[in-house]
This record gives structure tokens, sequence and C-alpha cells, in this order.
């Protein structure tokens, strides 16, 4: 289960990303929603708690990714936008990332400072890769620099935010008394 969520993942980066330099974003929306979709189907038990969390890396990353274009940190190509300033395809690769989180990446929890590491050199080499094939345009090193800090700290937000969001879920199931340790529980 987690080899098949790496590898869907990876493809609906490179199909949104490259749908979006070819100035067909939709196309990489649609797929991501499909195959959300199909997440949300296997991941059943915590489908709530899913659909919180895509929500939440959905607000996160399109303020983030706003907040670099707003700032000139970084920009989209005009054929790549379907609502701005953050694109819509932008936003799916954000939900399509947080699905790895309680599957292939579920080793990230608890580590945060390890998720913040990686993600300081995995987020910029995502960024340069889209410039690469078309889709965003970094504007010199320091752009690099600060999308490298705003993925060593959305990182950890993201993995501790679905830490807490399953924790809420057991608690209201009543799985785990509200007063049994992390440890005790996972």
């Amino acid at each position: 289960m987690k080899i098949t969520n790496f590898i869907l993942f990876q493809l609906a980066w490179f199909i949104t990303i490259i749908s979006a330099a070819k100035g067909m974003p939709y196309i990489g929306v649609a797929f991501t929603m499909i195959w959300m979709l199909l997440h949300l189907s296997i991941m059943e038990e915590l489908r709530n708690t899913e659909i919180k969390l895509f929500l939440f890396a959905a607000i996160l990353g399109y303020l983030l990714d706003s907040i670099l274009v707003v700032t000139g940190f970084i920009a989209f190509p005009e054929h790549t936008l379907l609502v701005g300033p953050s694109p819509l395809w932008m936003v799916c690769l954000w939900i399509n990332l947080t699905a790895t989180i309680n599957l292939s990446l579920s080793w990230l929890e608890g580590r945060y400072l390890l998720a913040g590491a990686l993600a300081a050199v995995a987020g910029p080499m995502a960024y340069v890769a889209g410039e690469k094939l078309g889709a965003i345009t970094l504007f010199g090193n320091t752009a690099i620099f600060v999308v490298s800090i705003v993925w060593c700290l959305a990182m950890p937000l993201l993995v501790w935010v679905s830490a807490y969001l399953i924790r809420q879920q057991l608690i209201q199931e009543q799985i785990i008394p509200l007063n049994m340790e992390k440890t005790e529980w996972r």
C-alpha cells in the first residue's frame, strides 16, 4: 500500500506539472481529484481525518504559495492559472503530498526536525524541477532559499496536524481515552 501510494503521488505530480506547463492545468487537477477519491476510498477508517487534512493543506498551500507570488519570489505562467495568485493545480500538489503523510511518509510521524530537514531540500527541488518543466518561475537563489524555509516549516506542521487530527478522531470514536499518551495509542 505504501509503495502504491508513493507511485501514485509521483504520477500525480508529473501529470499535474506537465499539464500545467503545456497550458492544460485542468488535466492535472482532474487526475489529482480522481487520485484523491481513490485514496479516500482506501483510507476508509481515516476518511474524515484525511479530508480535514486535505482542506488544511489546500488552504496552507494556497496561502504560502500566494505569499511567494505576491512577494516576487515565484511566478506562474499566465497559461497555467486557473485561479490566482497561486493556481488551483498548485493547490492540488499540496493535497497530493498530504495523501502520503499517513501512508508512504508515515515514518515521519513525531519526527518534526527530520520532516523539516527533508522538506527544506525536497521542496525547493520540486519547485526547481517544475521550473525546468515550464510550470513555474523562481527568481534567483534567494527564491530557492525562501522556498526552502517555507517547506522547512510547512512539512512538520502538516505532519503534526495529521497526528492531531487522527488523535481527535480516535478520541471522538472513544478508541483512546482523553488522557492516554501518544505512544500508547499508535
